[in-house]
C-alpha cells in the first residue's frame, strides 16, 4: 500500500474532490479509444479489437481513480492507493488533466500554465476550479511517483 499526506488544506479539498468526481463522471467514456491512433493493419477485426482493449484499459483506469477520489481518507488529505493500482490512478488522473486542461484550461497559455505564473484571483470562477483541480491532480501525480520510485 503506497500511502502519503498531501501538504494541502481541508477546505481546499472539500471544494476540489466533489467538482473533480463530477468532472469524472460526466468525461467517462466520451472519447475513450479516440485519443490513440489505431494500427496500420487494414485488418478491421484487429482494429476493432484494439480500439475496445483501450477503451477497456481506458475504463479500469477511471475506475480505479474514481475509488481513490471517493476514499474518505483522501478528503482529510490522506492517500492511500494498493500498490496494483498505482499505474491505473496515475493513467486515471492523467486523463483527467487532459480533459481540464482542453476544457476548462482553454484560456490559459500553456507557458504560464507548466510554469505556475498564473493569478488565480484574476481568472473567472469556472476557470479558477479547473485550475486548482488541475494542480491537485499533479501535486497528487509527483507525489505519487516520488513514492513508488
Amino acid at each position: 500500500m503506497i500511502k502519503f499526506d498531501l501538504q494541502v488544506s481541508l477546505s481546499f479539498l472539500e471544494a476540489l474532490l466533489p467538482y473533480l468526481g463530477k468532472v469524472l463522471r460526466e468525461t467517462s467514456g466520451r472519447f475513450a479509444g479516440e485519443r490513440f491512433a489505431l494500427p496500420k493493419s487494414g485488418d478491421e477485426d484487429l482494429n476493432a479489437a484494439w480500439r475496445e482493449g483501450l477503451i477497456e484499459d481506458g475504463r479500469a483506469d477511471r475506475l480505479t481513480f474514481s475509488r481513490l477520489l471517493g476514499n474518505p481518507k483522501l478528503a482529510r488529505g490522506q492517500v492511500e492507493i494498493p500498490v496494483d493500482d498505482v499505474d491505473d490512478v496515475l493513467r486515471g488522473m492523467t486523463e483527467l488533466r487532459i480533459h481540464l486542461r482542453e476544457h476548462g484550461l482553454k484560456s490559459v497559455n500553456d507557458e504560464d500554465l507548466e510554469n505556475g505564473r498564473i493569478q488565480i484571483e484574476s481568472l473567472q470562477q469556472n476557470v479558477r476550479i479547473a485550475y486548482l483541480g488541475y494542480i491537485l491532480l499533479a501535486e497528487m501525480q509527483e507525489r505519487l511517483i516520488q513514492e513508488v520510485s
